[in-house]
């Protein structure tokens, strides 16, 4: 029995790629960070080094009212987050197998898409008040679309031997919407659910910058009024760590709960 070969350099190249690659890629960055203000090339009041605001984010985490800001804002993200996808998917997926649902919603989205949801936070604060719902309407609204189009698309791509195959078997129309249609869209609408975490919480900002009664991001414009704008940049990374995390959370959880799901989410 002949032993395999130890595996080459360009093997093993090829193999810790994937890890110092993205290593390297953000070494440079942090690199970049530290030292671009220490060396003049920007204001350190514009742009402090990030070292200065690591050390800044442990005095955010002790400030007794960052957490019940987090808080107003996690309620409203998690409610407007959960009410789009509970919308927008099936939506979505009913366009994507039908022609009439297509015609009536299309030309909607068309006009909804280009539009800023930012600056529909006035009109809502006109209908509905500056309270929670308006900022809620909001993230619904920055969230809908990406979700009912990656849901679109996953629906209309369905193969249609699969549906066939279904209906030989006396499946209903409204059954092969759930047990075939539903789980043959699912990698489509599990990327756009993770592109939409990211939308949402940008529109969940825009809406607190813009309505500044509580939330992380009346905090953070707090700050910024009063000139404390190490402490902006500290809130700033705690707020991308989150997103990051929600997106790492995220796709662990798919893998764990849909483990036979090929290709990336």
């Amino acid at each position: 029995m002949v032993a395999e070969a130890p595996p080459g350099p360009r093997r093993r190249q090829l193999e810790l790629a994937p890890i110092l690659l993205p290593m390297f890629s953000i070494g440079a960055v942090l690199a970049l960070w530290e030292l671009a203000p220490r060396l003049g090339w920007v204001s350190e009041t514009s742009v402090p080094p990030g070292s200065e605001v690591l050390v800044e984010v442990g005095a955010v985490f002790r400030d007794p009212t960052f957490f019940p800001n987090l808080g107003s804002s996690a309620g409203r993200w998690a409610t407007g987050f959960a009410i789009a996808l509970a919308i927008g998917i099936p939506i979505g997926i009913v366009m994507g197998r039908s022609k009439v649902a297509f015609q009536m919603f299309d030309p909607i989205l068309t006009m909804t898409y280009p539009v800023p949801k930012a600056a529909l936070i006035l009109i809502f604060v006109l209908w509905w008040g500056a309270g929670d719902l308006s900022r809620i309407m909001i993230i619904i609204m920055g969230s809908l679309i990406p979700i009912i189009i990656s849901s679109y698309h996953g629906a209309a791509g369905l193969e249609p031997r699969l549906l066939w195959s279904a209906r030989a078997l006396g499946t209903g129309r409204a059954a092969s919407m759930l047990r075939v249609v539903l789980p043959g869209s699912l990698p489509q609408i599990l990327s756009g659910v993770r592109l939409t975490i990211a939308i949402s919480i940008f529109t969940l900002l825009a809406s607190e910058l813009l309505i500044r009664q509580d939330g992380i991001g009346a905090y953070m414009f707090t700050n910024l009024d009063n000139g404390q704008f190490l402490r902006v940049w500290a809130v700033s990374v705690v707020i991308a760590s989150i997103g990051f995390l929600l997106d790492l959370l995220y796709v662990l959880g798919v893998r764990r709960v849909l483990p036979w799901l090929e290709g990336d989410v």
